[in-house]
């Protein structure tokens, strides 16, 4: 089975001049029917882009310019993402991960069992070709490809490169720090969104209880308990509660860990004796880890079981929906959840295709739903239809209402309610809600006069959503979907 991994460096690292995107795979990755076919078709755009550059037209070279990256992405990148690559694991490209993390060009890259996809900027006097081939040297027992892919991009390109890599994969961005290793990789690394904004809403200090309600890694709990909080985290992942007890086990008693789902959080924390906190931050999304890992089933991008659920032992997968669902409810999901307009036609084709076989892997998804709906653009066109099944499966908006509607009961006075969205469905449901219990009064065309509002209970600490300041969009381009909306309980 295949897997995924992905590394960003630092905010120091973030593209700043010409980059360089470098594709290399293994020998006996693609077929020689598959090679042949890519590098006839590549002479010949290349030729047509000589002569239109002689002739001076611009337009013409622009397109045939477009012409060859499409080429490339249908030809070599995608055959790559989907191969079986067959007894491999990301095992044996952990050395070229340990080299990438050391070397001060490399801004990003992708691993796979078979393939490398390297983000660099060049500093000093080495060329890419010299850089290229160190990485290769680096992992002798594997046997690349002598004629790596090297696209030049401009750091425009280069950053949303950085961002598409998870937001194609997960159909939203959503942000954990990093956890654990992958299958005897370097740990992979994300930053927070929002992380100090976030945290500092809730007012941390020593002798207050918070709650992290998405604790995911543990990076928003990490600076809670920085700032001398008691942290009570919730995560329904076994995974992730694994790796944020590791991390943060040098906050000893301050640091408390409870399985479950945020839904039902004021349920969990008076089991544990908590009547009433000092702040509760959620952070809405899936988290990196799930999302890289191909047998949890998120990622279109490697092939795994049609999974999704965050919590492995929920009792429904996304392959119980996709082959059992009735037409109709297929294309309400794919409408609701994904906003996808193409959600009948991509519903028909489901359904027609389990009819033949049941529909058991993310790639054999994508493929139905690409074959209705072809690409345009950067965007992989199963990105909304895989979003969609993974909040049917998990039921995050049934889940967030749940979390509104009892968070204010398990604040005190003052206390403060601070979550952070990633993409409208979950923004509208904050907004609408903060807004219903944050407004004094309320007012219908039929009443004579405003009337007191029953609900009102708390005050709204920003009136409008918190956003990624400059800096932060600069070292990490997925922040710009994140909205942070903060109340305070009257």
């Amino acid at each position: 089975m295949s897997k995924v991994a992905t590394q960003s460096h630092a905010a120091a690292n973030s593209p700043g001049g010409t980059c360089y995107k470098v594709l290399m795979w293994e020998d006996g990755a693609l077929s020689p029917a598959q090679l042949e076919a890519w590098q006839t078709a590549r002479r010949d755009l290349l030729a047509r882009m000589r002569d239109a550059g002689i002739k001076g037209a611009r337009g013409t070279l622009a397109k045939l310019g477009e012409a060859l990256r499409e080429l490339s992405a249908e030809s070599i990148a995608r055959p790559l993402d989907t191969c079986a690559a067959a007894g491999l694991s990301l095992t044996r490209v952990g050395a070229l991960a340990a080299k990438l993390q050391r070397e001060d060009a490399v801004l990003a890259y992708r691993l796979t069992p078979c393939s490398a996809t390297v983000l660099a900027e060049l500093v000093g006097e080495e060329g890419i070709d010299t850089l290229v081939s160190r990485w290769a040297a680096s992992t002798p027992e594997l046997q690349w490809c002598a004629t790596p892919l090297v696209e030049a991009i401009s750091p425009a390109e280069a950053a949303e490169w950085q961002e598409s890599c998870r937001a194609e994969a997960a159909g939203c961005g959503a942000d954990t720090e990093a956890d654990e290793d992958f299958s005897g990789t370097a740990p992979f690394h994300h930053v927070t969104v929002l992380r100090t904004e976030a945290v500092e809403a809730l007012q941390p200090a020593e002798g207050r209880v918070l709650v992290d309600a998405t604790l995911g890694g543990g990076g928003h709990s990490e600076l809670m308990l920085e700032h001398g909080a008691t942290v009570w985290g919730i995560d329904q992942d076994p995974a992730a509660r694994k790796a944020a007890r590791k991390r943060l086990a040098a906050y000893g008693d301050r640091m408390h860990i409870v399985a479950g789902n945020f839904r039902n959080a004021a349920e969990l924390l008076r089991g544990e004796g908590l009547e009433t906190v000092d702040g509760i931050l959620a952070d809405i999304g899936i988290s990196s880890p799930q999302v890289d890992q191909a047998e949890r089933g998120f990622s279109f991008l490697a092939e795994g079981p049609l999974d999704m659920r965050m919590n492995p032992g929920a009792p429904r997968s996304a392959a119980d929906i996709v082959n059992t669902a009735a037409e109709s409810e297929l294309a309400d999901i794919l409408w609701q959840y994904g906003e996808e307009r193409a959600s009948r036609a991509i519903a028909r084709r489901i359904v027609q295709e389990r009819a033949k076989a049941p529909i058991t892997t993310t790639t054999q998804l994508a493929d139905i739903i690409a074959s209705v709906l072809p690409r345009k653009g950067k965007q992989h066109p199963a990105t909304r239809s895989f979003q969609a099944l993974r909040i049917a499966v998990n039921d995050e908006l049934g889940a967030l209402d749940a979390l509104l509607e009892s968070g204010l009961g398990l604040l005190k006075s003052g206390g403060r309610f601070a979550i952070i969205t990633f993409h409208s469905l979950e923004d509208r449901a904050v907004k609408r809600y903060f807004d219903r219990v944050t407004r004094p009064e309320i007012d219908r065309p039929e009443w004579p006069a405003p009337r007191p509002n029953p609900e009102y209970a708390a005050r709204l600490v920003t009136r409008k959503p918190i956003v990624a300041g400059e800096a932060e969009l600069a070292a990490n381009p997925r922040a710009r979907s994140a909205k942070l909306r903060v109340i305070e309980k009257l």
